[in-house]
């Protein structure tokens, strides 16, 4: 909807921006969905010749490190910064620890399966992960990355 001289409503304005939004989302999920096969991927290699532990924290480092990265660029537009890669980790702490008291709740509280109720606190979570990621890669920056900035 447009007001009678052209300009967009705060309808139109709102409605674009909750469509942007939730394209923002759908992209951080699918990004997600990737990292979750290469921390697999670099876990299962590096466990032939590591303890399964150290394997685990290069794996988690390098999926991090994959995930703040496509996000900067792809999700959000923008040029990663030392600074953001410092915060982004909170993202990932939230989801840890807002996945955790939701999958106890669930099982001791509505006795779900374990399985289930991991998988459902995961999802529910999921929305607040995107907010604190998006918060710690943008806060601070207006710089948006360029067709000609990205290809250099």
């Amino acid at each position: 909807m447009t007001a009678r001289d052209g300009t967009p409503t705060a309808r139109t304005r709102t409605s674009g921006l909750w469509r942007f939004t939730l394209f923002q989302f759908t992209l951080f999920a699918a990004i997600g969905l990737a990292n979750t096969g290469v921390y697999f991927a670099v876990y299962a290699v590096l466990n032939i010749w590591l303890p399964y532990l150290a394997a685990h924290a290069v794996g988690y480092a390098v999926s991090l490190t994959g995930s703040f990265l496509l996000n900067s660029y792809i999700t959000l537009r923008t040029r990663p910064t030392w600074r953001a890669f410092v915060r982004y980790p909170l993202s990932g702490l939230a989801n840890l620890v807002g996945s955790g008291v939701l999958l106890h709740l669930a099982v001791t509280r509505l006795g779900m399966d374990e399985h289930l109720a991991a998988l459902a606190a995961g999802v529910l979570v999921t929305p607040l992960s995107f907010l604190l990621a998006r918060w710690a890669i943008t806060s601070g920056t207006n710089e948006r990355v360029t067709e000609g900035a990205s290809s250099r």
